[in-house]
């Protein structure tokens, strides 16, 4: 028999004290005086020996109903004969995302899981050993603790931004269990168990068994704002810049009416209502206007309670003054005719003799156009510029023979062979092809395509894909990704010999793909607590070290520059949303990054008992409860015993019952 109280034990010292009274007797006799005493003395000696009897049979009862009392109290119990031996691991995982902020039927779910945990730990033998667990799997989650030491982690425990990871929980908890070789182990996982991230879960070893306490919301609804993208691909001072914005109805009812509020600096740039239906999305179009060129910070927010982490969305976007264009070599009437009377392109054309290296990094977009070799130099400057983020475009000469095997081969781009004659068509299923499929709303049916009489014929690359082709399936425009940038190859000049490319609406509208393809990279926000890098296009920050600057937040980051792309990592020291400004060691400003939290924990459908039992295959799950008594339960079938406090307390009351008895009918 073992004891859940064993200090209790001690009160059986208090048997000492019917002893003590039994033994002393504190009666005060009257004396008689009788003139014949011969009856008396016959009449003593009778009733003495039924007294003793009786007083030794009332001690003995009153022992035995206090000490089954005090029995009672230590809480005994005995262990199943098929229960396994040695030590048991007790992991207690509380969910603490946002989600939990939600409303359940007796007040806030973070606040209720809390009290189940204390409700579990409250019925543990003291000297059982308690893994405490959270979203961020903080430091405390490696070790082990008394039910009273787990109880004050529990009750210092907050609602942090890290997203539900029931997995990575699940990972750790094997890890304990299976590193300091326990004997067995169960996890009391308190959780609203959001759907999100429940597909194949890890495996774990059959030892493990899982009680999952499952708190529901009353009314779960949720209006969140989820991305903000441009809706044209260049932002200029002074003009106005479009942007989408997409909010998300997470819940079941439909809000009638809603407003979203866009900031730009700080300051209110416009008021958008809206309303959308339960399961729902809704696009937003709004826009604004920047004086000023260079970083610009924004924010779009709703007002919906109670879930608020999701109401903000913070992104930062580089207003630039126009796009920096570079033709080098022949000049060519076609491609000024695009880009020269813009005011949105800084269009300059040079020759190849004339050509500045040093300056090339500052452009956006070159054209080589009828060069027939690349130089090695010229070569090495073009690939840093690619890979860089820039993007370059070859457009071959009218003569049939070219040498760009300097930057071809190395780079794995499409090379060119001879020039194949013949007289043929786009194949007009490209115009629904990703590349030209968002320039028409709808496609016409009776497009008159460009004709082409010769072409050379290109041998595609590794990395390289076709973004428009001709009838006989030959490429007449091929993409390859190089870096952070990419290079296009036009299969045909633009002389009119080669046909009527040059001179069509595709032509102008491919190029024109391609001169705000570096503008279209331009991501405006990124998410918290994501393990992969942030890559930016900034100039070239050297070795000193950079800075993420947020508003109460400062932390030296971790960088590299790989194939001249620079990328750093959050490594999660950023705990909180907001634009956080790139800039080096004398304060000078690369960047603006907006980071926001994952909307993962948006989503307001929830996991039942089958799906968590698919998610953690070959191991025991079971739901529990939210109540005290179910949780109690759990404990006690988590303990395998077999109480017995019950049996002592009906024992006390025997005990009593029979010097009652005995007190009533046992006459001296």
């Amino acid at each position: 028999m073992n004891f859940q109280q064993p200090t209790f034990l001690w009160a059986l010292l208090l048997l000492v004290v019917p002893v003590i009274v039994h033994l002393f007797n504190f009666r005060k006799y009257r004396k008689v005086l009788f003139s014949n005493v011969a009856m008396l003395r016959e009449i003593q000696t009778e009733s003495r020996k039924t007294r003793q009897i009786k007083k030794w049979l009332v001690l003995l009862t009153r022992m035995l109903a206090l000490a089954a009392l005090v029995v009672a109290f230590a809480q005994p119990y005995l262990l199943d004969e098929n229960a396994k031996t040695g030590r048991q691991l007790v992991s207690i995982y509380i969910d603490n995302s946002q989600s939990m902020r939600a409303e359940g039927e007796q007040g806030e779910l973070f606040e209720n899981a809390k009290n189940a945990a204390r409700t579990v730990l409250s019925n543990l033998p003291n000297e059982a050993e308690v893994q405490v667990i959270d979203n961020a799997l903080s430091p405390y989650t490696t070790k082990v603790y008394s039910p009273a030491k787990a109880e004050k982690i529990i009750d210092d425990m907050e609602l942090d931004y890290y997203p539900n990871d029931f997995g990575k929980v699940m990972q750790r908890v094997s890890s304990k269990y299976v590193s300091e070789g326990y004997a067995s182990q169960h996890t009391f996982a308190i959780s609203d168990f959001q759907t999100v991230g429940y597909g194949k879960g890890p495996l774990l070893d059959s030892g493990i068994s899982v009680s999952a306490v499952q708190l529901k919301a009353t009314s779960p609804r949720n209006l969140s704002v989820d991305s903000v993208w441009l809706e044209e691909p260049i932002s200029r001072p002074g003009s106005p810049v479009k942007i989408s914005v997409k909010v998300t109805n997470n819940g079941r009812e439909t809000v009638e009416s809603a407003n979203a509020v866009l900031r730009i600096n700080g300051v209110q740039q416009g008021v958008e209502s809206f309303g959308v239906a339960g399961g729902s999305e809704y696009i937003l179009s709004m826009s604004f206007t920047s004086a000023k060129k260079g970083w610009i910070e924004g924010d779009i927010s709703v007002n919906d309670v109670p879930v608020t982490f999701d109401n903000r969305y913070y992104f930062s976007l580089e207003i630039k003054p126009s796009i920096d264009i570079l033709q080098i070599g022949a000049n060519s009437a076609a491609i000024a005719k695009v880009f020269g009377k813009d005011s949105i392109f800084n269009y300059t054309a040079t020759s190849t003799g004339a050509i500045d290296y040093a300056s090339l990094g500052k452009y956006d977009f070159i054209v080589l156009n009828e060069l027939s070799e690349i130089s090695s130099g010229l070569a090495t400057q073009l690939e840093a510029f690619v890979q860089k983020g820039g993007v370059l475009t070859i457009v071959p000469p009218q003569v049939g023979k070219v040498d760009y095997n300097s930057l071809t081969t190395g780079l794995g781009l499409a090379t060119y062979g001879t020039v194949v004659p013949k007289e043929i068509s786009i194949d007009g299923e490209d115009l629904k092809r990703p590349f030209l499929r968002d320039v028409y709303k709808r496609v016409p049916a009776n497009v008159l395509l460009p004709k082409i009489k010769k072409s050379y014929a290109l041998q595609k690359g590794v990395n390289t894909h076709e973004l428009l082709s001709l009838k006989d399936g030959s490429p007449l425009l091929t993409k390859t990704q190089l870096g952070a940038g990419s290079v296009y190859q036009y299969a045909v000049s633009l002389d009119a010999s080669y046909g009527s490319l040059e001179s069509h609406e595709i032509f102008v509208l491919s190029i024109l793909k391609m001169a705000f393809s570096k503008s279209e990279k331009q991501r405006l926000a990124y998410t918290l607590f994501d393990s992969e890098p942030i890559y930016l296009n900034v100039s070239e920050p050297g070795a000193e070290a950079l800075k993420l600057v947020g508003e109460n937040k400062e932390i030296i980051i971790e960088s590299s520059t790989a194939e001249n792309t620079f990328r750093f990592w959050l490594n999660g020291e950023i705990k909180s949303a907001g634009i956080y400004s790139l800039t080096t060691a004398d304060k000078k400003q690369l960047a603006n990054v907006g980071l926001n939290y994952s909307r993962a924990e948006s989503v307001q459908t929830f996991a039942d008992e089958e799906k968590l039992r698919a998610f953690l295959p070959g191991i025991a799950v079971n739901s529990t409860g939210t109540s005290a008594a179910a949780l109690k339960n759990a404990v006690n079938d988590l303990q395998v015993t077999t109480p017995l406090w019950k049996v002592f307390v009906s024992l006390c009351l025997i005990f009593l019952l029979i010097e009652i008895l005995l007190l009533r009918f046992l006459k001296s």
